[in-house]
């Protein structure tokens, strides 16, 4: 067999294991132990589903003998959907919908889970209905599934049509039947297994949730069970993994990056509506699918040294470089708890926000685990790839999760480029300048930086050399991808820093503030466009200081002319003391092209102010601390506005446009310089209440369901960030396609990080900078309004274009820090 041949043969094993073959087998094993009637003890040895079966049918028998025993009141909903079924299949199937959704990092709510469970229920349901109905067909059709080796996705498809095909009935359940069958699961589930736990979403960590809903935690039990590692892992089923040999090219909507289609082919763009799909049909995406195989055929390998010094300090749970830490211990309870009623509402308060604190962790710990078990899994593989697909925008996304090249800091470490290039002429100064910026080294010079990294060399080199003693990289802004720079410039230090050193570390350059950049450029706005990078300048421009000066100079103003008596005087003497940074103007400036409103603003200048305060600044602001973080955070808009006034009446004019298109009942769509088609179509959502039983008392819980009509002010207020988000997707997409035609491979990139090897870096800045300015050179602003008033709505409805500014795109190209 040559060494294509088998390493195609150990992708597609991978890819069935993937896809649930190895589940079901694993139900084939779990039913014969039944029929051998064996004990399912919970000892550790046994994983935690084969434990969990036994008693949650044990207890599903005996809920649907009470319902059915002449009990008074309605009978059951639950009991009447599955007394027919054999209690161990549908404990089996429940148990792994739960365990299986469990095992992600946030707490999954009782609703949503409780409709997953119910579905793989009623899919069991509707064949067992089918073997009843006709019982000769249902095993020909089983049989010839499995000679074929189909998946249990597949065969649930196919058996799905002969039902259809061949005239056998069956209702299909409604949603609200589904809930009331999957919250009881979930109740027996937790009842009879304690392996979780529902809670009020306030208890459960999340003090935003609305008070009706509920959330399912891991308990303590489970969690123990966990970090023993006692998981046997058949039934733990992962969703999508990296793939050992290059994914398979896209070549149209769907089919593209595994080599089996799974239980279903892999669509091209993710939950594409039909509408989009027939508009993507007759849109020439060669550009598209060019640039996004061209993405995930870049072969990436774990990066060991990571790994080691991960795995090392993970163990200490001591929360290290941002890693998930211990449990915190339970405040202690006061000596008067008994007597003193104050003390005892206190301590309950503080030990909630502890317990909620813990069941977040406990998630987190679960999530960081399987991080690192992914990690140790494909460490011995030479190379890894990641197949890719688009939103809904055109975004470009790793199909894969948990691990891959657009994880956070930590994930992204554990990733390196597997063709590793000498780092040739220019490549040892981006080396360096990444380095800077990973540390946090990133609002000077170019010269500057390199210069940190000179000056900082010996903790450099330190740090490689023993990164659990030597802790100084954990103090960089991103640890961990410092950290792999820090190995990487050791092994160039070792190698005497010569030209043909071969690197395998991928370099990132990072937009500024890229949703502001393209708004900029769309208007030719030169002032916003100099404070978001488009301009050449001696040091990068920082947007977030640039806002932050204004509200300093707007409360100079405000105490000058009313003084330190008057309400506005007093709360502007105190916000001029306490000193306004760019950590409190950061969020609401970043957020601005997402759909940034007054309110948002004043949400993230409320918790970057306390924030402040937590850090142990004392205010005198006493009662009014309120109305003066009001009054600020109004300073803070206004002083956005004053620097970025194109990017808010493009917003403007985006909000009006969609609204006018929502209004005759439309879904907005829009072509993109890449030739994708963009596409938003949501709808109005109607509110359903179901009464459901939960510990045991009746509870509202509210059921979402879509209707026909469009939602006009959630089409209004997402279209901004949607519309620059299709504009970012194809400025990468086009930037990939064109490196990538000029024999270029290696490419890491997320939607405003751009990443290749360094020796590379100066070509990829290039051309990402001649896409862009390409790009705004085309007025897809003009052509968006063309297109609407040519296919949806008439020219009489849409406003005309805000003027356009003075900057020259040329500029772009010689401007240092657009991308740095």
């Amino acid at each position: 067999m040559s060494h294509h041949d088998f390493m195609l043969q150990r992708q597609i094993e991978l890819e069935i294991e993937m896809s649930g073959l190895g589940r079901d087998r694993y139900l084939t094993r779990v039913r014969k132990n039944f029929d051998k009637e064996r004990g399912y003890d919970t000892d550790t040895g046994r994983s935690i589903l084969e434990s969990a079966i036994g008693p949650v049918a044990s207890a599903l028998s005996k809920f649907i003998d009470e319902v059915y025993t002449g009990r008074p009141g309605p009978r059951a909903v639950a009991a009447k959907l599955v007394k027919d079924m054999d209690p161990n299949v549908v404990s089996y199937l429940a148990c792994r919908a739960i365990l299986g959704r469990m095992m992600k990092p946030r707490a999954p709510v009782l609703m949503t889970l409780a409709v997953t469970v119910a579905r793989a229920v009623e899919l069991e349901a509707r064949f067992t209905e089918f073997m009843r109905l006709d019982k000769d067909r249902f095993l020909w059709e089983s049989k010839k599934l499995s000679d074929d080796g189909a998946t249990e996705r597949h065969k649930a498809t196919v058996l799905t049509y002969a039902m259809g095909k061949h005239g056998i009935p069956w209702d299909r359940w409604s949603r609200t039947d589904m809930i009331h069958l999957g919250i009881k699961m979930v109740e027996l589930f937790c009842e009879n297994t304690g392996l979780a736990v529902i809670e009020q979403a306030s208890e459960g960590g999340d003090k935003n949730a609305p008070r009706d809903q509920y959330l399912v935690h891991l308990t303590d039990r489970a969690r123990a069970w966990i970090d023993q590692s006692v998981l046997g892992g058949e039934w733990l089923c992962p969703e999508y993994l990296p793939t050992l040999i290059p994914p398979k090219d896209w070549t149209g909507l769907s089919g593209g990056g595994y080599h089996t289609d799974l239980d279903r082919p892999l669509p091209f763009v993710r939950r594409g509506r039909r509408e989009q799909l027939e508009l993507l049909k007759q849109a020439d995406l060669s550009r598209v699918i060019r640039g996004l195989n061209a993405i995930q055929r870049t072969p990436w390998q774990i990066n060991g040294a990571i790994l080691d010094v991960m795995q090392e300090l993970a163990k200490s749970g001591e929360g290290i470089a941002g890693l998930v830490s211990g449990d915190s211990p339970m405040p202690d309870r006061p000596h008067d708890i008994d007597t003193n009623p104050d003390a005892l509402r206190e301590w309950k308060w503080a030990a909630r926000d502890v317990y909620s604190a813990n069941l977040q962790l406990r998630q987190d710990r679960l999530h960081q685990q399987t991080l690192l078990d992914l990690a140790v899994k494909f460490r011995p593989e030479r190379a890894i790839y990641f197949p890719h697909n688009l939103d809904f925008r055109g975004r470009a996304y790793p199909v894969p999760l948990v691990l891959h090249p657009q994880g956070s800091d930590n994930v992204k470490a554990l990733l390196r480029f597997a063709e590793g290039k000498p780092i040739g002429v220019d490549g040892a100064r981006w080396l360096m300048i990444h380095g800077a910026n990973t540390f946090g080294i990133d609002k000077v010079s170019f010269t500057e930086r390199v210069a940190w990294v000179e000056e900082n060399w010996r903790r450099i080199v330190r740090s490689a050399r023993d990164p659990i003693g030597n802790r100084w990289w954990t103090e960089a802004d991103k640890p961990w991808c410092f950290l792999a720079f820090c190995f990487e410039y050791r092994d160039w230090v070792d190698a005497g820093y010569g030209e043909d050193f071969v690197s395998h570390l991928p370099i990132a350059l990072d937009g500024s503030c890229n949703g502001l950049q393209h708004f900029s450029a769309m208007l030719l706005d030169s002032v916003g466009g100099r404070a978001v990078n488009l301009i050449p300048s001696d040091k990068p421009q920082d947007i977030y200081q640039l806002v932050a000066d204004r509200v300093m100079g707007q409360l100079r103003l405000v105490l000058s002319t009313e003084g330190n008596v008057a309400e506005k005087g007093r709360w502007a003497h105190e916000w001029l003391t306490m000193g306004i940074d760019r950590k409190i103007t950061k969020r609401p400036v970043m957020v601005l092209p997402y759909g940034g409103t007054p309110r948002s603003c004043l949400k993230y200048v409320d918790e970057a102010v306390k924030a402040k305060f937590a850090a142990g600044y004392q205010h005198n602001l006493g009662d009014e601390l309120k109305k003066a973080i009001g009054f600020l955070a109004s300073l803070v808009w206004d002083s956005i506005g004053d620097v970025v006034i194109a990017a808010r009446e493009a917003m403007g004019w985006l909000q009006k446009t969609a609204r006018a298109v929502a209004k005759e009942n439309l879904p907005m769509h829009w072509g993109t310089p890449s030739g994708f088609v963009g596409f938003q179509s949501y709808k109005d959502m109607r509110r359903r209440l179901i009464k459901t039983k939960i510990h045991g008392s009746i509870h509202q819980l509210i059921n979402w369901e879509e209707s026909d009509e469009i939602d006009v002010s959630k089409q209004a207020t997402s279209i901004s960030p949607n519309y620059v988000h299709s504009m970012d997707a194809s400025a990468m997409i086009l930037t990939v396609d064109e490196l990538a035609a000029s024999g270029m491979t290696d490419f890491a990139m997320i939607h405003d990080s751009y990443g290749t090897h360094a020796c590379n870096t100066t070509r990829l800045a290039a051309t990402l900078r001649s896409v862009f300015v390409g790009m705004y050179r085309q007025d897809p602003l003009n052509s968006l309004r063309d297109w609407i008033i040519n296919t949806i709505a008439p020219a009489s409805e849409i406003e005309v274009l805000p003027p356009k500014g003075d900057l020259n795109l040329n500029e772009v190209t010689r401007s240092d820090f657009f991308f740095a």
